[in-house]
């Protein structure tokens, strides 16, 4: 039997670690309740058929319903063979190699393969087609905006402005990706209240062990105005991380949400997966772009 191990767990926390040891098998899941998603970070190599059935019945417990690991190529191959699907790769995550994206939906009853292993989630392919076939046109159109006022704010004051009770939708602030790193935010808002367009803010989460960082907008835009703040927010993050010497930015955007991509492509980040189901919608659950960003010259 599996021993759980929770970590730093709050009745009301966004995130929470488990910790799940048994022969063979240590994993720690990074639970984001919001979303109802886990990070596996892996501590034990091979073993991947006992690591996916423990996996699988701490999400189920704990209300999980996808799953997704970064790991490198060598690692990748065997979590495909029990049923996690290769959705994308970060260039550069662990320095001087690459990281992959292995997705998996977590399910009581999962369709199973010819083979009897779970089958690999599948994103919408045609219809992140479609928003990215947009999002070019708008993107080329997504000037900077005038008088756009760029600055470094704490956690006090980023919690603040993008609160559940003012904008009425979930704070994505305190929903990190990884088990440490440092934790700044960064806004761009306009210098005239009169101004078209509302202040964007970009959460980073560094992790200074890799040289990289996980950038995630506070909320994604609802129109071009809003757009083109939030690539004034991204450009300015690029232009910090890249005085740390960070060696690549990514970042995760709803897969149908134009805005948001146009603002992405407009701040010269690329599309390197679609992950299936990774966030929870009003209705549905809905797929994610993964965005990635090297530093000039790299």
């Amino acid at each position: 039997m599996a021993i759980i191990d929770r970590i730093a767990s709050t009745p009301r926390a966004a995130v929470e670690e488990i910790h799940i040891r048994r022969p063979g098998v240590y994993v720690s899941l990074v639970v984001n309740r919001r979303q109802r998603v886990a990070r596996v970070v892996d501590f034990l190599a091979g073993n991947f058929l006992q690591k996916m059935q423990a996996i699988d019945a701490a999400a189920l417990k704990e209300g999980i319903e996808r799953v997704y690991t970064l790991v490198e190529r060598e690692e990748s191959l065997g979590w495909l063979k029990v049923g996690y699907a290769r959705e994308g790769s970060i260039p550069a995550y662990y320095k001087r190699s690459d990281a992959y994206m292995m997705g998996h939906l977590v399910s009581a009853n999962p369709p199973l393969t010819e083979e009897g292993i779970p089958e690999a989630p599948v994103a919408d392919t045609g219809r992140a087609e479609k928003t990215l076939v947009a999002a070019k046109k708008l993107a080329a159109e997504l000037s900077a905006p005038r008088g756009v006022r760029a600055e470094v704010v704490d956690d006090v004051v980023a919690a603040i402005r993008w609160s559940s009770a003012k904008a009425k939708r979930p704070a994505w602030l305190d929903e990190r990706f990884g088990r440490t790193g440092t934790r700044f935010h960064i806004s761009a808002k306009p210098a005239k209240a009169t101004a078209k367009g509302s202040e964007q803010v970009v959460s980073i989460e560094l992790q200074e062990t890799f040289g990289n960082a996980y950038l995630q907008p506070a909320v994604a835009p609802a129109k071009p105005e809003d757009a083109a703040f939030l690539r004034a927010a991204l450009e300015a993050a690029g232009d910090d991380l890249d005085a740390r010497e960070v060696t690549c930015v990514f970042a995760l955007s709803p897969a149908e949400n134009v805005h948001a991509a146009a603002a992405f492509l407009a701040a010269g980040y690329k599309k390197t997966g679609l992950l299936a189901k990774h966030f929870a919608g009003d209705k549905r659950r809905l797929d994610a772009l993964l965005w990635t960003r090297r530093p000039a010259g790299a």
